[in-house]
């Protein structure tokens, strides 16, 4: 099964058999996305479209121009969905693990928490700051 989203340029394969958290590979870019939808009204449809135009746009950026990447993607229940961007792993080492086992390994950083969009470079947490519909640089 593939993976389509608007303006992503490489395809995206799915890594697992689990239905509602899946784990997607793009062989291209050495990129994972792992789709959290924690309610049972969620789903990876609605995680993909509940995103406002910008920061859905930040992220397809990522994921068409870095290597090496796995974005964590999540939404709650009539919530826009938030991501957390991951840096430093070796792809190679999860792209053929489990949703459990990769959520596992991701949560032993030092995440902060409650922020809607997060970058994590070598273990450590920062928000993705947005103003006015605009990428904060920092």
């Amino acid at each position: 099964m593939e993976l389509e989203l608007r303006n992503l340029e490489n395809i995206y394969y799915k890594q697992d058999k689990n239905k509602k958290r899946s784990v997607y590979y793009d062989p291209i870019n050495n990129n994972l996305i792992i789709f959290t939808p924690i309610d049972k009204d969620t789903d990876i449809e609605s995680i993909c479209n509940s995103i406002r135009n910008s920061i859905y746009e930040y992220l397809i950026n990522e994921l068409n121009t870095k290597t090496n990447l796995i974005v964590s993607w999540s939404q709650v229940s009539f919530t826009t969905s938030d991501y957390d961007i991951y840096y430093d792993y070796n792809v190679n080492e999860f792209k053929y693990k489990s949703y459990k086992e990769i959520m596992k390994i991701l949560s032993n950083t030092d995440m902060v928490t409650g922020m809607k969009y997060q970058e994590i470079k070598k273990g450590i947490a920062s928000a993705i700051k947005f103003k006015e519909d605009k990428k904060i640089l920092h």
